[in-house]
């Protein structure tokens, strides 16, 4: 993998002119972007969450996607159901971020191990540079396309600007964006929403052609209000849980840290079988995970684990 410069990225990012306006969004074209994948409970159910292929059998996404019976991933499709014009492929491990805090969704992201080498798709490329505020970003996903709503049957995508933490912190008050999130959006009608988690943040240059992920959808207040950023896992803060695997050719191992990056824990493995947390009806006034379907869970319940599990 290849990280450019975020500064060169930023600058082009906010110069370019998309007029792409997922809710409120529009139809991601059919073929392009391929590394997005879907995770189901099944070859044949919905899209439950979203995912970035980084590696021929690694997929990055949200942490709290996790623990919820999504064991089957479908690369490269542009539909919700389904997985003909995709790869199919089963989760064999769940790997949490170590630090990981399901009470303030600090460090929401996660790898997924799969069984087998995704060959016909390319990985995305990963930045770990931090993002400023004010730079351009996409989100795409087959979630909701109103808060509460039904989940888009195509792959859709919007463009929302991020924001400075400290800024998003006082829209979104009492609850924090910490320097392990990134806010982006605030304009009403335009945002990421249920059944986006764990999808892609990119930034695109070259007439959208060169894309590096930044970010995974995480949470929000609601979806697409006005002056309510959502906020996504900034990739910059977890670099060194995520570059390990970003060589990983294997199916089945799970490497150890980089020796560089000192004092970051291995993830350790629990036993499977932990239950699936609960989901309740969503309120106005507390912030919620982008969590798959109309009946998404506060974001502050307790998912059921501790912090940095991997389960098989």
């Amino acid at each position: 993998m290849k990280f450019a410069a975020l500064a060169s990225i930023a600058a082009l990012a906010c110069a370019q002119d998309n007029s792409i306006a997922i809710v409120g969004g529009t139809e991601t074209k059919v073929g392009a972007h391929r590394y997005l994948a879907g995770l189901k409970s099944s070859a044949t159910s919905t899209s439950s969450c979203g995912g970035s292929l980084i590696a021929p059998n690694v997929i990055l996404t949200a942490a709290h996607c996790t623990g919820s019976g999504l064991t089957t991933v479908v690369v490269g499709s542009h539909f919700l159901s389904g997985s003909s014009d995709g790869e199919l492929a089963k989760v064999t491990k769940e790997i949490r971020h170590p630090k990981y805090v399901a009470s303030t969704n600090a460090n929401d992201v996660a790898i997924l191990l799969l069984d087998r080498s995704i060959t016909t798709i390319a990985p995305v490329a990963v930045s770990f540079d931090t993002v400023p505020a004010g730079v351009r970003t996409i989100v795409r996903g087959w979630g909701t396309t109103s808060s509460g709503g039904a989940q888009s049957q195509v792959l859709k995508e919007v463009a929302v600007d991020s924001w400075d933490n400290a800024k998003a912190t006082a829209a979104l008050s009492p609850y924090v964006v910490d320097n392990t999130m990134l806010a982006a959006g605030g304009l009403a009608g335009e945002d990421s929403c249920q059944g986006d988690s764990g999808g892609p943040l990119t930034i695109e240059t070259n007439n959208n052609v060169t894309v590096h992920l930044v970010g995974v959808v995480s949470w929000g207040l609601g979806c697409a209000q006005l002056n309510k950023p959502g906020v996504y896992g900034r990739l910059s803060s977890a670099r060194a849980f995520i570059e390990p695997y970003l060589a990983n050719s294997s199916p089945t191992a799970t490497p150890a840290p980089t020796t560089t990056k000192a004092g970051t824990p291995a993830p350790t493995t629990t036993t499977a079988g932990t239950p699936a947390p609960t989901t309740t009806k969503r309120t106005t006034k507390r912030p919620t995970t982008k969590k798959p379907t109309t009946t998404r869970r506060p974001k502050f319940a307790n998912d059921g684990f501790g912090d940095g599990e991997e389960t098989n």
